[in-house]
């Protein structure tokens, strides 16, 4: 029982190692179903398949050095890197290429911590991996500390941002090369070294290989990681451009239809200015009917197209909802930014309110030494988060800075664009 003990447990606390790895990780991805049964049974499979590859590889393999040996590793760790990725697919919400990056960034944290343990031993006296302390108090420490050096720091610097900001969904056929380096580069050269060591290389060299090994781990996982950074920013501008597209679509539908609702209530004016000629129809009828069309005829002139488009049709759709708009702008002060922009920056502002009841707004956008800044103000306590934060994107594009309050019974949106 107790020789059954003493080899499971090695085995044991190295699958922990590359599934603490994994999961520095996979930790921001979303669990699938019933994640309470899924855990268990995955990390039970893969413990069962590294002791079936591993009874199956080594059975005819004498202690634990020599080619041989290496090589059934080898065979051993690449078949439990896929398995890895079949698992992980199992237990988180995800791409089978979001996965396998998972596994190979993985298993390449652990290899660099158990080449540090590799390095530290021989160089504390402990000897090779071959010799027969190797599952002794003395080296699980040495294993342990080293461990907590490089996942640590690995926590800190991947999976603290990754829980912050998320981790992309991949779907690059690509990332199979970068397994094929970490089966490559990373689990062969390890073994490799090992082997060396076995055989009596010199210290120095050992040193510099394992330095040179945990260099190129550390290279790897840069690259694997920025790559998946590249592929977010690229999927982010494609996003922004679509929507860019939309919003140019929207101002220029907007500033077509401003345009005729006014040419065509400028005629009506006239028409019932005519009419008022006409005896038999009441002055104070036609009144109201100026009065009326008046509210559709009064195009707002700020200076700048994009912020009169915008603010003529909301101002149509306020007064019908019962809404007053007060607005002093000089548009020339925003004449940095993009017409879409612009229409689509004070749309969501004003909506931000209207959605939330406001029934009076003001509006002031100015330029002062160099600063063009905006100010809203609505009568409501409350404003629709979604659509400030629309806002608020557009503002920092410009390098802007954006702000949103509520104080004394009225809310106040305030923008500032340093001088451009």
């Amino acid at each position: 029982m107790g020789a059954i003990l003493a080899a499971l447990i090695p085995l044991a606390l190295s699958l922990g190692r590359i599934v603490i790895g994994i999961v520095l990780y996979a930790a921001p991805l979303p669990l699938r179903d019933s994640p309470r049964v899924r855990i268990p049974l995955a990390l039970l499979a893969l413990f069962a398949i590294y002791l079936g590859l591993s009874f199956l590889t080594m059975r005819n393999v004498s202690g634990r050095s020599g080619l041989g040996f290496s090589i059934a590793q080898f065979v051993t760790y690449s078949l439990l890197l896929i398995a890895s990725v079949g698992a992980a697919h199992q237990v988180w919400d995800t791409t089978i290429w979001t996965a396998l990056f998972c596994c190979s960034a993985g298993y390449t944290v652990q290899n660099l911590a158990s080449g540090a343990t590799e390095l530290v031993w021989f160089l504390v006296g402990g000897g090779g991996p071959d010799t027969g302390a190797y599952s002794s108090p003395e080296r699980l420490l040495v294993s342990l500390a080293c461990t907590l050096a490089v996942y640590l720091p690995t926590f800190i610097v991947v999976t603290r941002p990754l829980l912050r900001n998320g981790l992309t969904v991949a779907r690059d056929r690509s990332l199979i090369a970068a397994m094929a380096l970490v089966i490559l580069g990373i689990i062969g050269f390890d073994l490799v070294i090992k082997w060396l060591t076995e055989t009596g290389v010199a210290v120095a060299a050992m040193v510099l290989l394992r330095l040179f090994h945990g260099m190129f781990c550390i290279f790897l996982l840069v690259i694997e990681f920025e790559s998946l950074v590249v592929k977010y920013l690229q999927g982010e501008r494609e996003t922004l451009e679509k929507v860019l597209a939309e919003h140019e679509r929207q101002y220029e539908q907007s500033r077509e239809t401003v345009a005729a609702v006014n040419a065509r209530m400028h005629d009506i004016r006239h028409s019932i200015a005519r009419l008022a000629d006409n005896a038999h129809v009441e002055h104070g009828v036609l009144r109201e009917m100026v009065h009326e069309v008046s509210v559709y005829d009064a195009k707002v002139h700020t200076g700048n197209e994009a912020l009169d488009t915008a603010l003529t049709e909301k101002r149509l759709m306020l007064e019908h909802a019962g809404v007053s708009l007060s607005c002093v702008a000089d548009g020339s002060s925003l004449s940095f930014m993009a017409p879409a922009d612009i229409y689509t920056l004070f749309s969501t502002m004003l909506d931000s309110g209207v959605s939330q009841g406001a029934t009076t707004i003001s509006l002031v956008v100015r330029e002062a030494l160099g600063t063009a800044s905006i100010h809203i103000e609505s009568n409501c306590t409350a404003l629709d988060e979604s659509l400030l934060i629309r806002a608020a994107e557009i503002v920092r594009r410009y390098g802007g800075t954006f702000s949103a309050s509520r104080q004394d019974g009225s809310s106040h949106i305030n923008a500032l664009f340093p001088e451009q």
